[in-house]
């Protein structure tokens, strides 16, 4: 884990080398939130728990970096950096990055799902690629 990354964000790495994809979600309200509290935004309770979700999501923005903010990526030019949602954790945006895409390819809505492969416990980096199957739907 990184020095940026507090101890409230451990289940999410822990589920991430697990090869799965967990967020908070209240008992209560039974409402998902991101980024991990120790209370509910949605309804103030601590009755938080962990849940596993469908780990494909749907593109909802994004950006292609070709200058960072730090010289250390610049040897990474250009990435992607992605918002997600999910279909199983309404109201949950996680921002991350895209591999395996050329720029000109990617759109809105498009199916992502993580790159469970390349998840480095080291940097605390889980990224996304495209998915060819699409995104469940909510019915």
């Amino acid at each position: 884990m990184t020095e940026t990354a507090g101890d409230e964000f451990q289940p999410f790495w822990d589920a991430a080398a697990a090869g799965e994809l967990r967020f908070p979600f209240c008992r209560s309200c039974q409402k998902f939130h991101w980024y991990p509290m120790i209370r509910c935004p949605h309804c103030n309770t601590a009755d938080i728990s962990w849940r596993a979700i469908d780990p494909t999501g749907s593109l909802y923005s994004w950006t292609v970096v070709q200058r960072p903010f730090d010289a250390a990526f610049n040897d990474r030019t250009p990435y992607v950096v992605g918002l997600l949602e999910f279909p199983d954790a309404p109201g949950v945006r996680l921002i991350t990055n895209l591999v395996d895409i050329e720029t000109d390819a990617i759109e809105f809505g498009m199916a992502a799902a993580p790159a469970f492969d390349l998840y480095d416990t080291a940097e605390s980096r889980l990224m996304f690629r495209p998915n060819v199957k699409p995104a469940r739907s909510l019915e």
